[in-house]
């Protein structure tokens, strides 16, 4: 049975109402369930996409080792000249994080957890092998010296005496030794003599820049994170680490524990700063946003780097002077570490001193800075805090100085020396930008799709107030028709005027 005209025009009312109406709420609203849709699968939940992708990091990272090697050790020990370094690297890790032992707090939004970090060496990615030999400062007997030199002479005497030993001022160490392996010193054992009498504590077997952290789930500690379920600002934000909001290493805002921890991020469209947790400096370091923009599979990312600000000594940024000891104010452009690495007189600072005060590059020969060499950048696309490029840089820096009463250290010259500094890099590969792109266009094409919907619905409706004025949506008809066949053999009746029958003609 067919459609009515009332039937087909109340038909295509509806179908244009419906469309135009839904249309336009639909694409008033879209923005916000995209929102929600994207917010939901970044933020961290047991189900979440963002926390498949945070668990077990699917963006492939490299940890790039350059070693300052000491090519004039002995006449820098006489007091003869000052430090003399040559760069050697990069040796190249493939990096891996795995986070571990995770516990959900929805009473505060926060998740712990504790990671495991592994590296393998890449050699088609390396200028070197491992069995490279590096000249440097022996790290073990300038920390024991550091300890006692404002001890009595009598300890000081005794520890002169026993840091006479083979290869106490300087060590020649492979790679593998400097960094994982770690190699057996002599001194480690007269530190733990040491130890009785003094409050010397190296609690090692070895010596190693990275010795006992490869594969490790215990070395960088408990974290305690914010997952950004019922706040997307706190996404990534440390809550604590190893159970503390303070650290001791640092007074005051310095020992705060603050920041993200490098890989998940918040996000960032109006921040003019990022912050990032450092486990190694037991500290944050921030970044500050540049007015660049950036490109990478057609995303535009915000551009994140690190100034001479963030290592000032409090003379042109106060607010980094609680990082600077009292008693050890240093030249702008390093964070003393000692606290935080058992008493070693170590420093950090961004590669080749970049940013830092003249002084500490004019102290050893072979550093030549270079901003675009040894910068500190991360590049996020703002609205997710999904990383596009990372390239996080530092340099580890021993203290070398005169000491009174250790003979080796008597003639030397007061000098930060250069060891190594890492890179870490990681950039968003291309099947992951397609999907952040498609995220990122999603509200905008949902909307157009939707707004579409509303364009064809007013269409239909304009189409249908025509038909229905023009009064062509077909008419009833109120007689039958006669129809007439001769294929059928039916016949034409004719009524008579005269008789009323009728008769074949």
């Amino acid at each position: 049975m067919g459609c009515s005209p009332a039937c087909k025009q109340g038909t295509v009312f509806t179908v244009g109402t419906l469309l135009l109406l839904g249309g336009i709420l639909g694409g008033i609203y879209w923005a916000d369930v995209a929102d929600y849709i994207y917010r939901s699968q970044l933020s961290l939940s047991p189900s979440s996409v963002g926390f498949q992708m945070w668990r077990e990091t699917p963006i492939p990272m490299y940890l790039q080792i350059y070693f300052f090697n000491w090519t004039n050790h002995e006449d820098v020990m006489a007091g003869k000249a000052k430090p003399r370094v040559e760069q050697l690297g990069p040796y190249t890790y493939v990096e891996r994080h795995k986070r571990v032992n995770i516990t959900w707090h929805p009473e505060n939004d926060t998740v712990t957890f504790q990671q495991i970090r592994e590296w393998h060496f890449d050699p088609s990615r390396s200028s070197g092998t491992q069995d490279d030999q590096i000249v440097s400062l022996n790290v073990i007997a300038a920390t024991i010296a550091e300890k006692v030199k404002n001890f009595k002479p009598m300890i000081k005497k005794l520890v002169d005496v026993l840091l006479r030993v083979e290869e106490s001022f300087a060590v020649r160490k492979s790679v593998r030794e400097l960094l994982f392996e770690g190699y057996s010193d002599p001194l480690l054992e007269v530190a733990a003599e040491l130890k009785k009498i003094t409050n010397i504590s190296i609690p090692f077997d070895k010596f190693g820049w990275f010795y006992s952290r490869n594969m490790s789930a215990t070395y960088d500690g408990i974290f305690n994170m914010y997952t950004g379920q019922q706040n997307m600002s706190n996404l990534g934000n440390l809550y604590s680490w190893n159970y503390a909001h303070q650290t001791s290493f640092f007074e005051g805002a310095c020992g705060e524990v603050y920041g993200s921890t490098g890989e998940l991020m918040h996000p960032l469209v109006d921040d003019t700063k990022l912050s990032v947790f450092a486990t190694d400096l037991c500290s944050t370091v921030s970044l500050k946003r540049s007015t660049d923009m950036v490109q990478k599979y057609g995303i535009e990312g915000a551009k994140f780097e690190g100034d001479g600000m963030e290592f000032d000594n409090g003379t042109l940024n106060p607010d980094v002077a609680c990082y600077s000891y009292k008693d050890n104010v240093m030249p702008s452009g390093v964070r003393d570490m000692s606290k935080c690495r058992y008493g070693a007189p170590a420093y950090v600072s961004f590669p080749h001193f970049l940013d830092a005060d003249p002084w500490y590059i004019n102290s050893v020969d072979g550093i030549k800075p270079n901003r675009s060499e040894h910068g500190f950048v991360i590049n996020l696309e703002p609205n997710t805090g999904l990383p596009l490029d990372v390239k996080a840089q530092l340099q580890i820096n021993i203290m070398l100085q005169p000491i009174k009463g250790i003979k080796m250290y008597e003639k030397v010259p007061r000098v930060v020396m250069p060891m190594f500094f890492f890179r870490q890099t990681a950039e968003l590969p291309p099947d992951l930008g397609s999907q952040v792109k498609l995220l990122l266009n999603l509200s905008r094409i949902g909307t157009y799709t939707l707004y579409g919907f509303a364009g064809i619905g007013a269409l239909i409706l304009g189409i249908a107030v025509l038909i229905t004025v023009r009064g062509h949506w077909g008419e009833d008809d109120d007689t039958e028709s006669l129809i007439t066949s001769s294929d059928s053999g039916s016949k034409t009746v004719i009524p008579t005027a005269s008789t009323g029958s009728s008769e074949p003609r």
